[in-house]
């Protein structure tokens, strides 16, 4: 009976993290995901969000160039000839 308090306390033991067991951030350096960029980096630092505002004020600019170019020749498509 006491082996199966002793299994149960440890299992408790491990899942609430007092035991010892191998994890990846010793295999990783202790960097995850979200802590891939370190602040000693001399680069542009942009967040998300201005990257996807940047892009589709890019591509407004685009849309805007082709219709603005098609009002500016009229609108007309080049005559071909027929049979």
């Amino acid at each position: 009976m006491s082996e199966k308090k002793d299994l149960i306390k440890e299992a408790l033991k491990r899942r609430q993290g007092g035991g010892k067991s191998p994890s990846k951030s010793s295999e990783t350096g202790g960097q995850s995901g979200l802590n891939f960029y370190s602040g000693d980096v001399s680069s542009l630092k942009v967040q998300p969000n201005t990257v996807l505002i940047i892009s589709l004020v890019y591509l407004g600019i685009v849309v805007l160039l082709h219709i603005f170019s098609k009002l500016r020749s009229g609108g007309a498509e080049t005559p071909t000839e027929g049979p």
